[in-house]
């Protein structure tokens, strides 16, 4: 029986703007229960978390990725941690490393073997080569946060070089979660195009799988979600 026949009321709540494969689990975290809905993609995953109460599942967090033990006595990520762009070297080389680990990098060992591992993925690209973290969330909702209170709004793509950052922040469309997704930019191209790398779901592995048309055309027009454009954020010193 699928988790939609077992918790019928948890419908409205998912994303079916493309076929994902749903799955729930049911946890029990400091003697409250939850259940968490994990929804499967081809490049994007997502989750959804339900606490069962007495009336019934009410929904308490969505995301790429969402660590129900952490959740509980986690900390802002960006509390009290200096931020402010990176310069252009920390682009350059993190571009240059995006695509170096095209087909290479595996996420296999991150969020749900890789599934669910988006930001997973693009943080320690990163740091590979920052040698620091840009972030420590795995979820793009609290990751797109943290990038807006860094620097205030979105920039405009051709504001941000290579190296940097698109987000399209996991977020309520209507009554659904849409699931959304964060990867690197690549240069602009003659034609005002340029190329996006970030983490497969299905496959597990770094790829070159969009397109700021293909990714727009996803996320914006198909899914009703934000699309966002950030330099590197500068935090904190290296972190092992």
């Amino acid at each position: 029986m699928s988790v939609e026949q077992r918790y019928p009321e948890i419908q409205p709540f998912l994303d079916d703007t493309t076929d994902y494969v749903n799955e729930g689990a049911e946890i029990n975290v400091n003697g409250r229960r939850y259940l968490v809905v994990t929804q499967r993609g081809e490049e994007d995953s997502g989750q959804l978390l339900f606490e069962i109460t007495e009336r019934g599942l009410e929904l308490r967090d969505s995301d790429t990725a969402i660590d129900v033990f952490q959740r509980e006595t986690a900390t802002p990520t960006a509390a009290g941690v200096s931020c402010g762009p990176s310069d252009a070297n920390a682009h350059r080389d993190v571009h240059s490393q995006a695509v170096e680990q095209v087909d290479r990098f595996s996420s296999a060992d991150g969020p749900d073997h890789g599934n669910l591992a988006c930001v997973w993925a693009v943080r320690r690209i990163a740091h590979q080569v920052l040698g620091r973290w840009i972030t420590r969330t795995d979820g793009t909702a609290v990751f797109d946060q943290e990038l807006r209170a860094c620097f205030g709004h979105t920039l405009q793509d051709d504001e941000v070089p290579a190296g940097g950052i698109i987000i399209s922040p996991t977020e309520t469309v209507g009554p659904r979660r849409n699931i959304g997704h964060v990867g690197l930019l690549g240069p602009h191209t003659g034609n005002g195009s340029r190329l996006i790398y970030s983490n497969s779901s299905s496959a597990a592995r770094w790829k070159q799988n969009f397109t700021l048309e293909s990714w727009i055309a996803r996320y914006r027009v198909a899914k009703g979600l934000k699309v966002r454009f950030f330099p590197l954020p500068l935090r904190g010193g290296p972190i092992t």
